[in-house]
């Protein structure tokens, strides 16, 4: 990754553009890195410029983290961090093009109000010659466009032509500055996302759609504008209510009830820690603890109002800390939290279960609290699952779950799915092991006729996580019933 000279932050791997920003290790990361998706330097430049406040924020958080609480100092972070890394999704579009069109009426009222005469009182030559350039393609033909105009008006007429044509031209901020239409409106797309703290894949699916709505309503908008140029009082309201600025009908709209908004889990958390330390005197050491917890929490689980998690989001989180490693052994106590969460562990350096059971208990007193009395941010708590902390053992499937999965395989239209599904039921195997398989790796012994699986890292692209993990597996007779063999003869390695 080589960095730009000029541009702090901004760094270049493999054609495309990066912002890094390093911070201190207590903060659970040694630095923050994003994707820009772009190859082209003033694109990255455009979502540096508009990142630059966030990042100020997270300096002066790093100068101050020193001084202050550290469950504080977390959940500043993470809010930071989510902002810089926020990305288009179908659910902004709306709400962005929506706020962008409610200037499009008391715009085109302001260029009559700062005309030299409005557009209301000019005579209908000057009308139509001027909505002949407004509606123009690109600024390339507005310019052709324009000279012919100001040279077919007479010596009277010219300057206060000009003049007015001057004036509207500064009022009309959102005119393309770019004579390739297309990329004029793109140019628009990115300044109003960075208005609004968005980034966005050029070729992603919500990008395309947010351009597809945005040329729609810039239609939209000249036609508003040549509705009020025109007088054309009754056509504007028309195109008004198109984009909800003046409802046809005058009868007031049904009330909707409100529906109370409950906290984000992060700003439940920073009341519940506060109310430990004060009320309840909770020790440095559980402090720590608790430290750790959050931080494990904060990888894993998507901070979202405290009355949207459900058990299976506390299953999956209390899942995943079964995956993590002892603290205090090499290579793990010198990695960061979200090293730890995505190394492969052994199975003799994960953590015990009991440890586990200690996050476990941590979330479900947190929603404790949220569930209290003299909260009630939530009826009940979604800290009802099963899990067995008293061995490392995993849960079996019933006869009737076995056969969902094996009739979901059956049903499977991508072949390389449906055998993972049936090879997984029927050889206990992991699914790293499993996903490595090669043609070589099934076997046939003449001695028996079995077929079987070798489990095993001979090539370079194969892994096992454990040295006793290299073994042979025999084939289940409904495996090689169901086509097993013959989907062999298929593939191509």
């Amino acid at each position: 990754m080589r960095a730009l000279t000029g541009f702090k932050y901004l760094y270049l791997r493999k054609g495309t553009y990066y912002l890094r920003v390093k911070v201190p290790k207590r903060l659970g990361t040694r630095e923050i890195r994003l994707c820009l998706r772009t190859n082209k330097i003033n694109v990255a430049v455009v979502i540096l410029e508009s990142l630059l406040p966030l990042i100020a924020k997270l300096k002066k958080l790093v100068i101050s983290s020193r001084t202050l609480d550290t469950d504080l100092v977390l959940l500043q972070f993470s809010h930071i961090k989510g902002a810089m890394l926020k990305r288009l999704e179908i659910s902004d579009i709306d709400p962005i093009i929506s706020a962008l069109e409610q200037g499009y009426s008391d715009k085109g009222h302001t260029l009559n109000a700062l005309s030299h005469d409005t557009l209301f009182g000019m005579d209908e030559d000057f009308i139509e010659q001027y909505l002949y350039i407004a509606q123009a393609t690109n600024n390339e033909q507005r310019l052709v466009r324009f000279s012919e105009v100001v040279a077919g008006l007479t010596e009277d007429n010219k300057w206060p032509f000009i003049e007015s044509f001057s004036t509207v031209i500064k009022a009309m901020s959102f005119i393309d500055n770019d004579s390739n239409e297309h990329e004029g409106l793109e140019n628009e797309a990115l300044q109003l996302l960075n208005s609004h703290h968005i980034t966005a894949d050029p070729n992603s699916l919500p990008y395309r759609v947010f351009l597809s709505k945005l040329e729609a309503s810039k239609q939209i908008r000249d036609d508003i504008l040549s509705s009020i140029f025109k007088g054309d009082a009754i056509g504007e309201r028309e195109l008004k209510s198109l984009i909800g600025l003046t409802p046809i009908s005058t009868s007031p709209p049904p009330e909707q009830p409100v529906k109370p908004e409950s906290p984000l889990f992060s700003q439940v958390y920073a009341e519940y820690i506060k109310h430990k330390v004060k009320k309840d005197n909770l020790s440095e050491k559980m402090q720590k603890a608790y430290e750790r917890y959050y931080i494990v929490w904060n990888l894993l689980v998507e901070d979202k109002p405290i009355h949207a998690y459900t058990s299976q989001d506390i299953g999956r989180f209390v899942d995943r800390c079964f995956e993590l490693p002892l603290m205090n052994i090499s290579p793990y106590r010198n990695m960061t939290w979200e090293q730890r969460l995505n190394v492969d562990v052994k199975e003799e350096d994960l953590q015990s279960p009991k440890s586990v059971q200690q996050y476990y208990k941590w979330i479900m007193v947190v929603f404790s609290y949220a569930q209290s009395d003299t909260v009630s941010y939530i009826q009940s708590t979604p800290c009802h699952i099963k899990r067995n902390f008293k061995a490392r053992t995993r849960g079996i499937f019933s006869d009737a779950e076995l056969k969902i999965f094996l009739g979901a395989a059956d049903n499977e239209k991508v072949l390389w799915k449906k055998w993972i599904i049936y090879l997984g039921i029927y050889t206990g195997a992991r699914r790293a092991e499993l996903a490595q398989l090669r043609i070589n790796d099934v076997k046939h012994d003449k001695g028996t006729d079995r077929y079987y699986l070798l489990i095993t890292d001979s090539h370079e692209s194969q892994k096992l996580k454990t040295v006793n993990a290299k073994r042979k597996i025999p084939l289940h007779i409904d495996v090689i019933n169901a086509g097993f063999i013959a989907y062999l003869s298929t593939c191509h390695r």
